[in-house]
């Protein structure tokens, strides 16, 4: 979990106390609020729309359910995370994220998961503490949870990242705010990717079952990627996953086999697939690496595409993470 989700459905809060983070009064007033167990679901809630930053005023209420930390250097308690100034910072299929800093100062991002999405609280923690237990230096590792009395409060605890997703970085339309990723950059983050993906599937029998753009995080100054939203589906209701797949589907993510469209539109794996069959690869690449192609550039740009056209092969057929990584690793030594 880090700094958004979405970069066309983010929204923010100004940092104030965060008693009520899903209440809105009729006069559009702003005001004190608190990460409480008053708070109304995230599902349900007005700032899923598009008004945020109006927020009604009451005396804080403190989480009154179960707070579990893994990490034994971090140490507060629901008190005072009740208390800790908290902004939204993002919205997925999951639920809403936010930044919340407690009086220490220490940051964090928490997933209030939507309602009715959470499996019941046996089988939640024991595969929560088990996706906490996993360390990679490319993945944003789980810190804790709250499971609260009530339904609606469910929430699963990182450290927040201050860092733009990758899809920032692809998507930007407007005069770029963000720095040109070069090929190099590209290829480095695609073969950290894959090495976390590899540690994933074959170390932790864990896969990440929810890989995109907004998932992945680029620390500066080295574009460093740190994966976020991990093996998410393991803690879900089958109903959970199935919101996560679709919405997976919808932007373009979702394996070839689930993928059928009957609306007319041709699919962005048909078309790359086609592209490459018809010796049109370059249309392909971002029109910035074909700008000021090095001599190198060609043959890594084909390698990688070559990469890819094999992670679309039907079930039977597609490599495992294994040899995508050793793949790309080749293709950057």
């Amino acid at each position: 979990m880090g700094s958004a989700y979405d970069p066309g459905n983010t929204s923010s809060v100004p940092r104030k106390s965060i008693e009520h983070l899903k209440s809105i009064t009729k006069d559009g007033g702003l005001t004190s609020t608190y990460l409480s167990s008053s708070n109304a679901s995230p599902s349900n809630s007005p700032l899923s729309s598009e008004i945020p930053g109006v927020l009604r005023v009451k005396s804080p209420d403190k989480l009154a359910g179960n707070l579990h930390l893994f990490d034994g250097s971090l140490a507060f308690t629901a008190e005072e995370l009740s208390c800790a100034p908290a902004e939204v910072v993002g919205r997925s299929c999951h639920g809403a994220l936010y930044k919340a800093t407690l009086d220490s100062g220490y940051v964090m991002a928490i997933k209030w998961l939507k309602e009715g999405i959470a499996k019941g609280k046996k089988d939640f923690a024991r595969e929560v503490k088990k996706l906490g237990s996993i360390r990679h230096p490319n993945l944003v590792s789980l810190q804790g949870y709250y499971w609260g009395p009530r339904d609606h409060e469910k929430m699963i605890i990182s450290k927040y990242v201050d860092a733009p997703c990758l899809a920032f970085y692809l998507q930007e339309s407007e005069p770029r705010k963000l720095q040109s990723l070069s090929l190099d950059d590209r290829l480095r983050i695609a073969v950290n990717v894959a090495r976390c993906l590899n540690y994933l599937h074959n170390e932790r029998a864990i896969p990440h079952g929810n890989l995109k753009s907004t998932n992945i995080l680029l620390e500066h100054p080295n574009m460093n990627p740190l994966l976020t939203d991990y093996s998410l589906h393991r803690i879900l209701t089958s109903a959970g996953t199935a919101e996560q797949v679709l919405n997976a589907g919808a932007l373009g993510y979702r394996p070839p086999e689930f993928a059928s469209s009957n609306s007319g539109v041709v699919d962005l794996t048909d078309w790359v697939r086609l592209l490459s069959e018809e010796n049109r690869s370059s249309e392909c690449f971002h029109k910035l690496l074909m700008a000021t192609p090095t001599a190198e550039a060609p043959r890594v740009l084909n390698e990688m595409l070559q990469v890819a056209l094999r992670c679309i092969l039907t079930a039977s057929e597609r490599p495992d993470m294994k040899t995508v990584f050793e793949d790309l690793s080749t293709i950057a030594s």
